[in-house]
């Protein structure tokens, strides 16, 4: 088995910066198991890059030049099923900028700057869930299985902060905020920022006044 577990994922990167390409290269390079197998630079270039190599995963910049990425990702979701689309967003994104691609279908986002390990769990989540997010949180209740701190981090994800903010509003480390969110979408059965935002405000979730860090 390769590192992701799986035979040859195949990637369609469409990014029309060339030092955003760059980055992804590096980080992609190397992967065992993974096959950069087109790019593209302009929107009109994705279709016919998706029909001839049906990848399991589009690499898709936010700002690729010549149409609408939540439209693009709309296409993808109905013509190709079996693709994941996972944006390429620049910090500082915001959750405006993301979260309506999301909610057309993409299984998450990246920035292109990703560290290796980054890249793995992103690819590895995408291609285990068969591209389309599927996994949903179940009828139980699952407020009583998450730690007092992951239900902040929900509520404040919920709220629209990023990683960066809810770090300084809680007063612990990015690094410890992506923790958290990990362990909560793996209880709670969550794929992406998305289904956190729309699980947080369906249970009520929301920081609680005075709580200290874990």
């Amino acid at each position: 088995m390769t590192a992701l577990d799986t035979p040859i994922v195949r990637i369609v990167v469409a990014e029309d910066r060339a030092p955003v390409r760059s980055g992804l290269d590096a980080a992609l390079g190397h992967l065992p198991g993974v096959a950069v197998v087109g790019t593209a630079t302009h929107h009109a270039q994705v279709p016919p890059l998706l029909d001839r190599h049906r990848p399991e995963v589009l690499l898709l910049g936010l700002a690729l030049p010549g149409g609408d990425p939540i439209e693009l990702t709309r296409a993808v979701r109905t013509e190709h099923p079996a693709t994941a689309v996972i944006v390429i967003a620049v910090p500082p994104a915001t959750n405006e900028q993301v979260l309506p691609v999301l909610q057309a279908g993409a299984a998450g986002w990246l920035p292109p700057a990703a560290d290796r390990d980054t890249v793995i769990r992103a690819l590895r989540t995408v291609v285990a869930a068969g591209a389309a997010p599927t996994r949903r949180p179940s009828s139980r209740d699952h407020r009583n299985e998450l730690t007092a701190r992951e239900a902040d981090v929900l509520g404040l994800v919920a709220a629209g902060l990023t990683n960066a903010e809810i770090a300084r509003r809680l007063s612990v480390s990015e690094a410890t905020v992506k923790t958290h969110l990990n362990h909560a979408y793996t209880k709670v059965g969550l794929q992406n920022r998305a289904e956190a935002v729309e699980y947080a405000k369906r249970q009520g979730l929301g920081p609680a006044h005075g709580s200290q860090p874990d």
